[in-house]
């Protein structure tokens, strides 16, 4: 997927559309009650996880090109295995501006294509000529992950007592952790030394985690047509996001009056929360605090002798994005 003399904006949606391409070929042969749902789902999407890895790649211009490309499906493919599974554990009926699986079809359609995508990420591991068995430990360690993250998200539901330390290593897991590795393979697939990859692990996993916090701040200034996602269900089932963490710590009483209220609906509810956060200046402090993580993961480009100049654009695309 080597392209040149294009902008940063041009490459980037070359690269998504690219995958986008490439996952319209994934699983032809299927039974059709799982095979319609992954392609259904796999329509939409940012493809922001494979266009890193990508990026790195490019950085150190030492990878073979099916071997890029089956790590970049894969990754993609692993991604959205964790979206299914997690719009059916919030009960979300919107995902990339359509229907859910589960809502579209059942549960069990959505479990079983969701176990179907992850079977087929791997399986496009085996191909690889390069470092395959460390790459498929990686994906085996972010499954881990992942649902480590997933399962802690739950148990905090019922808590009131979750601080920010609690919550980052929450989205460290969750989020970060396969951001991480989209970044930390391009540097394994280019045979790079330990203390590179581990860099580039590092700056992936602080890009995770300040996009995670900027999902939970998108999810209250942005619009559920823009996102393309359900944007009041963290509220409802009382996640703790940052910005609820942060409401906790600058104004409980308040806060708990506005969530435990029993005279309004939930979106009068949702929006005196919205109004709350905006007074209180924990919309500013949210904003802050993600340009001091991505500045952090800038920090750790500079360390690196090569040419980072598109990573240091990935990492204002997030700054910058709006969905």
């Amino acid at each position: 997927m080597e392209i040149l003399n294009l902008n940063f904006k041009e490459e980037i949606n070359f690269y998504k559309k690219s995958i986008d391409s490439k996952l319209k070929t994934v699983y032809l042969d299927g039974p059709k009650i799982i095979r319609d749902p992954i392609h259904y789902i796999l329509q939409g999407g940012k493809r922001i996880r494979p266009i890193l890895f990508q990026l790195v790649v490019d950085a150190f211009k030492n990878s073979q090109e099916d071997d890029v490309l089956n790590v970049a499906l894969s990754i993609e493919l692993f991604h959205n295995f964790t979206l299914i599974h997690d719009d059916i554990m919030d009960n979300d009926s919107l995902r990339h501006g359509i229907e859910t699986i589960h809502s579209k079809w059942n549960e069990s359609v959505a479990i079983l294509s969701g176990d179907a995508m992850l079977a087929l990420a791997l399986n496009l591991l085996d191909n690889l000529s390069i470092n395959k068995n460390l790459i498929i430990n990686r994906f085996h360690n972010a499954l881990i992950e992942v649902c480590e993250g997933q399962a802690l998200d739950i148990s905090y539901q019922d808590k009131n007592d979750i601080g920010i330390e609690n919550y980052m290593k929450m989205i460290d897991k969750k989020t970060g952790f396969m951001i991480g590795l989209s970044s930390e393979l391009g540097a394994i697939l280019s045979s790079r030394n330990q203390e590179e990859c581990d860099k580039l692990k590092e700056y992936g996993q602080l890009i995770g985690r300040a996009f995670q916090i900027q999902d939970d701040l998108l999810e209250i200034v942005s619009e559920s047509s823009i996102m393309g996602k359900t944007l009041d269900s963290d509220f409802l089932l009382n996640k703790k996001t940052y910005l609820l963490i942060k409401s906790n710590e600058i104004n409980s009483p308040k806060i708990n009056s506005i969530i435990n209220s029993t005279k309004k609906n939930n979106d009068e509810m949702f929006q005196d929360y919205k109004k709350f956060l905006y007074d209180e200046g924990i919309i500013s402090i949210t904003e802050k605090h993600i340009k001091e993580i991505l500045e952090e993961a800038n920090h750790i480009l500079s360390d690196l002798n090569i040419d980072t100049s598109k990573l240091y654009s990935f990492t204002e695309l997030i700054l910058n994005r709006k969905k």
